[in-house]
């Protein structure tokens, strides 16, 4: 083990640097950080956590501004967080390895440890601040815990009532974190029965389990709940159900995305729109051969173990592999049609990131197929592709850590954290209970953002495929105050006059007092032909200035 030791170091300090360069200024990445951060600067106890955006409610408990804030009291540092955040998810995808080797013990343990440190999912989700990066630790811990009850599955490494409390207090850690908790609940009453044979007292036992490891982290709920009650406790999470009929072809859908979880999926990592990416890749052309080989796996994989999903049992020589095999395929199908039937009760479009809670799911089966598929070649190509990954996605980290990351503008940030002044980083969003203020409110310090922040020199040019892209000269002329999330508005208009397209959308960075900086932004494909188009700033987030 010893000789493993400066790899997965060298593995943990990659995912931690890749975190650190990932989006700090977008809104949901400021609005966690931010949890934390008022934690830190007021000392009060947090009793909501993320937000939920659609319905303007929140999660109830203390659990993810803890997470953030207590680092910060440790190490007031911006960077303290990513570094708690890192130990945990990099412990839980090694406990997880460890479990996948165990289980295939003819499997490379460099191909099962690098894989799972290494896949757009487990390093998009679990390194950078985000709700829904916290939500892998507790997802591999409940997991190991069902895997290890179900009789099928069993590997007899952990006592049922061990993997009982584990995915117990797995279950209320997601409680606190992500509203996708409740898709755990069938695989816990599943792990619970399926102990039948083991007798009425092991079955009262096993529930015991299940609530002593759920009252530890339950313990950060109680809080909330005695001071609001249970209605208005509960962080209006109730707004989020919605009854509706759904299309079956989410189905399909929702399959080729359980199985990206443990591919190399990258398409939806590197932009929001295909604009965004080819501007990307215009600027950074060396990524792109890389890129293509990654993306073309990422296509491939999901199709070909779609393929071997559907494949009958008689395909392993093993028994027992054998009918573990169609155990898992049976779980794949019920887990798709679970997270199917949960989009007719929820407001939120089907997306991949709301059933990333099942993720551990896909991996088990990815390792079922890697062991099915291992020869010398298969090894060889893994190998391969593993290295361009890690190729790519630090060249991917290289590229935004001057752009998008804490490290475009860490001195606001910096500033906000040792002085502990959260006005200088941002506000809560304005339905935040608790959560103010929501506002810079300070007699001594007017502004007016549409009229202290100037631009000047907007100019832009039309690229690949019609897409615009914009340059300009941003301002703050106002000597007392900082702007950051700078809205504008570009209007389109043709030969006429007429409009034919308008946009909207942020600057996402913070403009100190006197900051002059030039912005290059890409605004999407055109939607219509236009002769002229204007840009303008229509309104901004005041903030206190950074010493």
């Amino acid at each position: 083990m010893k000789r493993w030791i400066p790899a997965l170091t060298a593995l943990f300090v990659w995912r931690l640097v890749f975190g650190l360069c990932h989006e700090f200024f977008f809104e949901d990445e400021t609005q966690i950080f931010l949890l934390g951060l008022v934690y830190h600067a007021t000392g009060h106890w947090p009793f909501f956590g993320p937000d939920v955006v659609w319905t303007r409610s929140e999660i109830p408990g203390a659990l993810q501004a803890l997470l953030v804030g207590l680092p910060l009291n440790i190490i007031p540092a911006p960077e303290a967080p990513y570094l708690l955040l890192n130990l945990l998810s990099f412990a839980s995808i090694a406990v997880f390895a460890w479990y996948v080797s165990t289980r295939f013990p003819t499997l490379p343990r460099w191909l099962v440890w690098g894989w799972l440190l290494t896949i757009p999912w487990t390093i998009q989700f679990s390194t950078h601040l985000i709700n829904t990066s916290y939500i892998l630790p507790a997802a591999l811990v409940f997991f190991i815990g069902f895997f290890e009850t179900v009789p099928v599955f069993s590997l007899r490494r952990i006592p049922s009532p061990m993997a009982h409390a584990m995915m117990g207090a797995a279950l209320l850690w997601l409680v606190q974190i992500h509203m996708s908790w409740p898709l755990l609940l069938p695989y816990l009453g599943l792990a619970w029965i399926s102990r039948w044979r083991d007798g009425a007292w092991a079955l009262l036992v096993n529930a015991a389990a299940a609530l002593a490891g759920a009252a530890l982290p339950g313990l950060l709920l109680v809080p909330t709940l005695l001071r609001y009650g249970i209605d208005a406790g509960s962080g209006g999470v109730g707004r989020n159900l919605h009854v509706h009929v759904v299309s079956p072809w989410i189905v399909v859908t929702t399959l080729a995305r359980f199985f990206s979880f443990a591919s190399l999926e990258v398409s939806r990592f590197i932009g929001t729109d295909g604009a965004k990416r080819i501007e990307l890749f215009r600027q950074h052309l060396w990524l792109v051969p890389a890129a293509a080989i990654v993306w073309l796996a990422g296509v491939v994989q999901p199709l070909w173990m779609t393929v071997d999903w559907l494949r009958p049992s008689r395909i392993w020589a093993d028994p027992a592999l054998r009918t573990q095999w169609n155990a898992m395929r049976a779980l794949v199908g019920a887990s798709v049609l679970l997270v199917y039937a949960s989009y007719w009760f929820v407001m939120e479009p089907p997306q991949a990131h709301a059933f990333y809670v099942l993720a551990p799911i896909a991996f088990l089966f990815a390792a079922y197929w890697f062991a099915r598929l291992d020869s010398g070649r298969a090894r060889t190509t893994a190998a391969w592709l593993i290295g361009i990954s890690v190729f790519f996605h630090s060249g991917l980290a290289w590229a935004r850590v001057g752009t998008i990351s804490l490290y475009h503008n860490r001195g606001p940030v910096a500033a906000a954290v040792s002085l502990k002044q959260p006005e200088m980083l941002a506000h809560r969003r304005p339905f935040a209970v608790e959560g103010g203020p929501f506002v810079l409110a300070d007699p001594k310090r007017p502004y007016d953002a549409p009229h202290d922040i100037l631009v000047s020199g907007a100019v832009y040019t039309i690229g690949f495929r019609g897409s615009v892209h914009w340059t300009l000269t941003v301002r703050n002329s106002n000597a007392a105050v900082a702007f950051r999330d700078l809205l504008y508005i570009t209007t389109y208009v043709d030969e006429h006059g007429a409009t034919v397209d308008e946009r909207h959308e942020y600057i996402k960075d913070i403009f100190e007092p006197g900051a002059n900086r030039r912005v290059d932004l890409n605004d999407g494909v055109g939607s219509a032909p236009f002769a002229t188009a204007h840009f303008r700033i229509v309104a901004a987030e005041a903030l206190l200035p950074a010493p």
